[in-house]
């Protein structure tokens, strides 16, 4: 039913136990703000890839263990939450998502970032508010970069990203 709501700019789907979402929702192609929090999500829906006009994907506290390379198709979006999962590593192709502003991948299994990530030049900071924004990334397992070039903040974890 909602697929008939190609108006439609904000959808909140949060706390509803959702596996999946179905296909018939790419049609939600003005989609502006997507809320899918809280549910039992393992793979970001493929139809959210369809909605090209996102500025806002929230998909935090599901069961995600990655971010799909077909991210890059939201170059639009300016704000993606994925904390809360059990994401292992970040797609290279997230680093084509130039206009974000603030990225929050804390609470996963993060061990490595690609070297790419110096590309998101409208991270302006590490964030550790949530609100904030930046990049949200210190609660993780990070092997590389390791804590002490975090602890010099965003320029010397960009520093270092385009040293290796």
């Amino acid at each position: 039913m909602l697929s008939c709501c190609t108006k439609l700019e904000v959808l909140s789907l949060a706390n509803n136990q959702l596996t999946s979402l179905p296909n018939s929702l790419s049609t939600l192609t003005g989609l502006l703000k997507l809320n899918l929090s809280h549910n039992n999500i393992v793979h970001i829906p493929t139809c959210v890839y369809a909605m090209k006009s996102l500025i806002f994907l929230h998909v935090a506290c599901n069961r995600l263990e990655n971010i799909a390379e077909q991210i890059q198709t939201l170059a639009d979006l300016k704000i993606l939450i994925v904390e809360g999962n059990c994401i292992h590593s970040l797609p290279k192709m997230l680093c084509c998502l130039t206009k974000l502003e603030l990225l929050n991948v804390d609470y996963n299994d993060i061990q490595n970032v690609p070297a790419e990530m110096h590309q998101l030049s409208r991270l302006e900071k590490l964030a550790c508010h949530p609100l904030d924004k930046g990049l949200h990334i210190v609660h993780n397992p990070l092997l590389k970069p390791i804590k002490e070039v975090l602890d010099g903040g965003l320029q010397a974890f960009y520093n270092y990203l385009k040293a290796i």
